[in-house]
């Protein structure tokens, strides 16, 4: 424990300068990515992403089982004891190795029943491969120290390989194959590229990396709370794609794979947020006054990017799906405008529970999000037989609200580093249904001009966070600028 009257060092500066670089890397790459699916879907089709998608569903699930929490676990004791990182680096690669090759077993088994014919069969086997680029994943070490920059461009760099790649070498449905090989193949180039970029910072060295099981029952017993949170996470994000690909169908897997994949999106704003801050909240453990102030700040971030995102997502959804994918994709249109309601739940969701793992209360977040899991199930297996994707839309949104409504109800009564939550969230929430409905107010006749709509809009928004959030943006354009 720290002394009490040790204040924990919280550098805003740092913070700061991680999150505006991630998040300038991020949207890059988000670019790159959109148009990455864009070609994609474009040249593939809806089915031929139905059996794609539905795959990476399948492998997803054991994901989990690869790395079981170990990554938070490791990346908070490096965020406390930097000194130890080439034992405890040693060990979660020692233990994620042996658990990627049982995982990938299954995924062998399960191939071989064909339980969705003979191209999902082998897709399945070629995209199971990325369970080893997740078990030799060492970014979490890099961002317990802090060193997010280097490689948050070496994967931005990896991503916009993908692109000449793809253009180059597929064109059709027939090359689905083609495309899952490439993909994972640029994966190992990040996971590459971080295990030399350890070695050049000093913090790992290579040559005297060994197989380690040293500590291992300990950290398992550590992490096995936050690997059931990544167990009911994945039920959450692929439980309607599953049970779609057998009730309905390719065609309706990838319709409304595309409109979710386009919906997540927005994580990268959480992501880069998160990743930001994490070492921080470490720090703030001991400290309540520190933890609090941390906390609203981080609330009050999520909430400006995400309530405003998900207000002209509902607005204008379908028209940028049809632009991006094509009429073909139409259908995933309809069901992206709803989805974007969820993404301000879900960045809500991320203000308010995502804390309680740096700050060691991983068990609260696992039954929290277990519950969500059980719900989002529930609705699944009975509303995707009935209504289809309709269905998997509303089993998303059953499973944000609860987790929403139990992280503020949990942290209010056990008193978790609470502060009021309104202050941080009423001002952007007017704020997007403000500009919402001054978009809604306009004749039909200008609903062709509606990217232009679209920009009026955000301008708004922009304007009114200039305004109420003047001296935080100040602050972090200051911290960027002296870098």
């Amino acid at each position: 424990m720290r002394p009490s009257g040790d204040t924990p060092r919280v550098s805003r500066r740092r913070i700061a300068v991680n999150f505006l670089t991630l998040a300038s890397t991020n949207v890059l790459g988000l670019i790159v990515t959109i148009l990455i699916s864009v070609y994609v879907r474009r040249a593939m089709g809806p089915e031929a992403i139905g059996q794609v998608s539905w795959a990476t569903a399948a492998v997803a699930y054991l994901s989990v089982m690869v790395s079981p929490g170990l990554l938070f676990v490791g990346q908070r004791r490096l965020a406390q004891e930097p000194a130890s990182s080439q034992s405890m680096i040693a060990l979660v690669l020692t233990l994620q190795t042996l658990l990627a090759c049982v995982a990938y077993s299954f995924v062998l088994i399960a191939a071989s029943l064909e339980p969705r014919g003979p191209i999902v069969s082998v897709l399945l086997v070629i995209q199971g491969a990325t369970l080893f680029a997740t078990a030799w994943n060492t970014g979490w070490a890099l961002q317990a120290h802090e060193r997010m920059v280097a490689p948050s461009l070496a994967a931005l760099a990896f991503n916009v390989l993908q692109l000449p790649a793809l253009i180059l070498l597929v064109h059709g449905p027939d090359d689905l194959t083609l495309y899952a090989i490439l993909i994972v193949a640029l994966a190992f180039g990040t996971v590459a590229f971080n295990f030399g970029y350890l070695a050049r910072q000093g913090i790992l060295r290579l040559r005297r990396m060994r197989p380690t099981l040293k500590g291992a029952r300990h950290m398992l017993r550590e992490a096995w709370p936050l690997a059931l949170s990544q167990a009911a996470l994945l039920v959450i994000a692929n439980s309607g794609i599953l049970l779609l690909g057998f009730s309905n169908g390719d065609e309706a897997v990838g319709q409304f794979a595309s409109a979710y994949r386009l919906m997540l999106v927005a994580n990268v704003v959480t992501a880069a947020l998160w990743n930001a801050y994490f070492p921080a909240f470490v720090r703030t453990e001991n400290s309540p006054e520190q933890a609090v102030r941390l906390s609203r700040e981080y609330l009050g971030l999520l909430a400006w990017m995400g309530l405003p995102t998900a207000a002209f997502g509902w607005t204008f959804g379908r028209h940028v799906v049809e632009l991006l994918y094509g009429p073909a994709f139409a259908p995933a249109g309809r069901f992206f405008e709803w989805l974007c309601l969820a993404i301000g739940f879900n960045f809500l969701n991320y203000g308010i529970v995502s804390a309680l793992v740096p700050w060691g209360r991983g068990d609260l977040q696992l039954k929290m999000t277990a519950a969500a899991a059980a719900l989002n199930l529930i609705v699944a297996a009975v509303a995707v037989p009935l209504y289809g994707p309709w269905g998997a839309v509303a089993a998303v949104f059953a499973s944000e609200l609860l987790g929403l409504a139990l992280g503020l109800v949990t942290r209010r009564r056990l008193h978790l580093f609470w502060h009021p939550v309104l202050p941080a969230v009423l001002p952007p929430l007017l704020c997007s249904a403000a500009a919402v409905a001054i978009i809604a107010a306009l004749p039909a006749t200008l609903d062709d001009l509606w990217w232009l709509e679209l920009g009026g809009g955000a301008f708004m928004v922009g304007l009114c966070m200039l305004v109420l959030e003047r001296q935080s943006l100040r602050y972090a354009w200051q911290a960027f600028r002296s870098r």
